[in-house]
């Protein structure tokens, strides 16, 4: 309190009057004009607890005072209960045990303090938190007993709650621990026998073609145990099992592994991948070397996913706080800010369209373990610019150990075997005619890289030289058109790199915005394999294009649903064993395609749709289908939306009647066995 407040000269003195009556002399105001009684009476009066007085004196020991507080908990005015015993207030459900101690106390003159359920005027129940205590005069006699009464009924509810939800909790974690134990057991044992009979598969002579299918395998299976065990170090983290070792490790050395794990991938891309060392450090560190490695390959691999073009460098510095800092910095996409916020969180992905997204738990379990080895983790990234992820990490210094190198290069890789052709990178977004073509070139010895749409093909064009880049004109995120053009923009040599169009569409005037554009060529769809083969070793080898045979005349007919010269000759072209897989990837493609186009209300976007299709469908011999994407592909520049949307409604049961034609297929509404 403010000692600049008024106040009385003398402390106040409690006196009586000659009715007995508190009084306080020497204090001004309110409460020296009520009196001490009457200040305690507004007291009781004004609290929001119960308080009840019963009288032992009288039989059955009644209620001689209630405040409103009491009355306001149990529903009951004062009137009703005054003269009772407070047993009125008990009924079904009251605790016995309760009411022994009760009891017991009263018998003892103690104080006692119980939980009870009493009963509310209106019959509810409530949980009454119940102090009782007996007022004794100076002479020891009994003169009360005082009761004070919580309702606790909402407390109970959510301690009953909060109970429910822990064990709720436990028990999903009892789940979680168990189906950890599955997976680490049922999942991985069997991945690595898949992975260790892999292995030895490729220890044995494989042409190129098995040897391919093998090493696709082993990468698939590399990522699926990659993907296993960051949900089983997650899991770890969280239910706080994951340990961290303390030992003697050389820097040095686990950066060089990091390096050299990456750098295959980074070479493919074209991307220098170094690191360099702060001569201030010391060449032996103690700590958790595997879990340092964890964090640094996760950090490089990532920047090596994402980089397209320039390098990517770990920087490992003394700080001045005694800490190691270390830096993975790449010339990269970039993180948008609106990204970076969500960046370490679980399943969270930079670009989750993007098929290198991983899991998205990479990022969330470095910054668990970097937390855990007692450091944090951050990035400073621009877009388009590219990235920096940095950690500290308080690492104790092995004494006198040799200062690491300065700067660390990968190992250099063992030299490629030599291929009989050129390299070739296919930009094409239709999977089946992207299998197709790379199945073709790949059999006639070429090299075959795939881009999906003109923005990878672009990225794919700025970091690696090609012989010859196969462009299809209608893709997503950037056209062919458009890719073309910007390649033509780069500033290096790269920018020279033949570019062969392939379209599917015959409209007026497509060779010309080919040219206009920087093409060299133009391929129209279905690609014969003479005519693609042609056509590449024009650009690749030097070799004279041969004119491809000229297409028939449309026959006046309706077509028929599936071509089977021209499927025989896409049979012959691929190889033996592998048209089944093919027809089953165009026929999965077009039910999804048809699907589209049937609730699809943009003409702009419905005539892409069908474009795509009328060129798959041709490369596979499905006339009919190829025919009707034709006419609706045409009728999106004409046709009113009504009439468009009538059209497209077809499609779903074209696509079925097709893929009924094919041997060996089915309509995807066709019941499997065992099924109704």
């Amino acid at each position: 309190m403010s000692s600049s407040l008024p106040g009385p000269s003398h402390p106040p003195r409690l006196t009586r009057d000659a009715g007995g009556n508190a009084l306080l002399e020497g204090c001004d105001g309110a409460i020296a004009a009520a009196g001490l009684d009457g200040v305690l009476a507004l007291a009781v009066a004004a609290v929001p607890t119960g308080i009840t007085v019963a009288d032992p004196s009288l039989p059955d020991c009644p209620l001689v005072f209630v405040n409103p507080a009491f009355c306001r908990i149990t529903g009951y005015p004062a009137e009703e209960v005054l003269g009772r015993n407070c047993r009125f207030l008990q009924g079904a459900g009251t605790e016995r045990e309760a009411l022994l101690e009760l009891r017991r106390a009263f018998a003892e003159r103690k104080p006692v303090t119980v939980e009870l359920t009493n009963h509310r005027k209106d019959g509810r129940r409530f949980i009454n938190e119940l102090r009782m205590a007996p007022v004794l005069a100076p002479d020891g006699r009994l003169i009360a007993f005082v009761g004070i009464q919580h309702d606790i009924s909402a407390r109970r509810r959510a301690e009953r709650n909060a109970l429910k939800a822990r064990r709720k909790a436990e028990r999903a974690s009892q789940e979680k621990s168990d189906f950890l134990a599955f997976v680490s057991h049922e999942v991985r044992t069997p991945l690595h026998g898949a992975m260790g009979t892999i292995a030895l598969l490729l220890d044995t002579p494989l042409d190129a073609e098995q040897r391919a299918y093998a090493e696709t395998a082993r990468r698939c299976g590399q990522s699926m145990l990659r993907t296993v065990n960051e949900l089983l170090d997650l899991s770890r983290i969280e239910a706080g099992k994951l340990e961290i070792t303390e030992a003697a490790f050389s820097l040095g050395g686990v950066v060089s592994e990091v390096l050299d794990l990456l750098a295959p991938a980074a070479a493919e891309k074209g991307l220098q991948l170094s690191a360099s060392l702060d001569h201030l450090l010391p060449g032996q560190l103690i700590g958790d070397a595997g879990r340092i490695r964890q964090v640094l390959l996760n950090l490089t691999d990532n920047a090596v996913k994402f980089t397209h073009r320039g390098s990517v460098e770990l920087r490992i510095a003394a700080l001045p706080d005694g800490h190691v800092g270390f830096a993975v910095t790449d010339t990269g996409i970039g993180i948008p800010p609106r990204l970076r916020a969500t960046l370490f969180r679980r399943f969270s992905q930079g670009d989750p369209a993007s098929e290198e997204s991983g899991s998205g738990l990479g990022l969330a379990i470095c910054r668990r373990l970097v937390a855990l080895m007692g450091g944090q983790i951050a990035v400073d990234s621009t877009p388009g610019k590219g990235s920096t992820f940095f950690f500290d990490l308080p690492l104790a210094v092995v004494p006198e150990s040799a200062p690491p190198p300065a700067r660390l290069t990968p190992a250099p890789p063992a030299p490629p075997a030599p291929r009989r052709r050129g390299r070739i990178l296919l930009a094409e977004d239709g999977k089946a005619n992207q299998m197709v073509a790379a199945t073709i070139l790949r059999k006639a010895g070429y090299t075959v890289e795939l881009a999906r749409d003109g923005a990878e093909a672009l990225a794919a064009a700025e970091s690696a030289d090609f012989d010859l880049i196969l462009m299809d004109l209608r893709m997503p995120l950037m056209d062919g058109i458009t890719a073309a053009r910007a390649i033509r923009a780069i500033r290096s040599p790269r920018a020279r790199v033949p570019i062969l169009a392939m379209t599917a569409s015959v409209m007026p005037g497509d060779e010309e915005r080919c040219a206009k554009a920087g093409m060299d060529g133009h391929l129209p769809k279905p690609v014969e394999r003479a005519s693609l083969l042609a056509a590449v070793a024009k650009f690749v080898n030097g070799m004279p294009r041969q004119e491809a045979t000229p297409a028939p005349a449309e026959p006046t007919t309706a077509p028929p649903l599936l071509d089977r010269e021209t499927l025989e000759e896409l049979r012959a072209a691929v190889g033996p064993g592998r048209l089944p897989r093919l027809v089953a990837l165009f026929i999965d493609e077009s039910r999804n395609r048809a699907q589209r186009m049937q609730s699809q209300r943009d003409p702009r976007v419905l005539e892409d749709e069908a474009h795509a299709l009328k060129a798959a469908a041709a490369t596979f011999g499905a006339a009919a289908l190829r025919d009707a994407a034709r006419a609706l592909e045409e009728a999106c520049r004409t046709a009113s939306r009504e009439e468009l949307t009538s059209r497209a409604a077809e499609f779903p049961g074209l696509v079925e009647r097709t893929a009924l034609a094919f041997p060996g297929q089915r309509s995807s509404a066709a019941p499997r066995p065992g099924e109704g």
